[in-house]
């Protein structure tokens, strides 16, 4: 089973909101210890999940799942055979505005994506990241296991 995550699957401002729900409902235990577990859970569960995808190129089976308290959610799919595994760059800017002047600045960030291609057509997005060779080594395993070149497409 090749597993790759994909990343974490709410934003960051939503995990501080946990963590600072977390450290909140410990205030509240002396009162009531249910509304501190409850917001635990709740908490630690925002700040846990991801989401991924897992190949087994043994029973020819992939799924995309979402992962809660190390449970993973996703139904398995079968399919033929893997055409491709390539790599693309994209670009993504960012407009910032200062408060007083409404000057601006732009940013802009190169980051590379990896995708699995299906004999059927079907594409799925695998990964994404700034860092080039540490893309690579995540599909190093994928490509031994499925007998597929990466293409780097960038």
């Amino acid at each position: 089973m090749i597993d790759i995550k994909y990343g974490l699957l709410l934003p960051w401002t939503f995990r501080l909101l946990a963590a600072c729900a977390i450290i909140l409902g410990l205030s509240a235990w002396q009162t009531n210890q249910w509304i501190t577990v409850v917001v635990g859970i709740l908490g630690f569960l925002a700040l846990v999940a991801y989401e991924g995808t897992e190949i087994n190129p043994t029973t020819k089976t992939y799924r995309e799942y979402t992962s809660f308290f190390f449970f993973k959610t996703g139904k398995f799919e079968p399919y033929d055979s893997i055409e491709k595994i390539f790599i693309n760059r994209s670009k993504e800017s960012q407009q910032l505005y200062t408060a007083r002047t409404s000057h601006s600045a732009t940013f802009e960030y190169d980051y590379y994506n990896a995708y699995l291609k299906f004999s059927n057509g079907e594409k799925i997005h695998l990964q994404k990241t700034k860092n080039k060779a540490e893309l690579m080594a995540v599909l190093r395993p994928l490509s031994e296991g499925v007998q597929v070149e990466v293409t780097d497409n960038t």
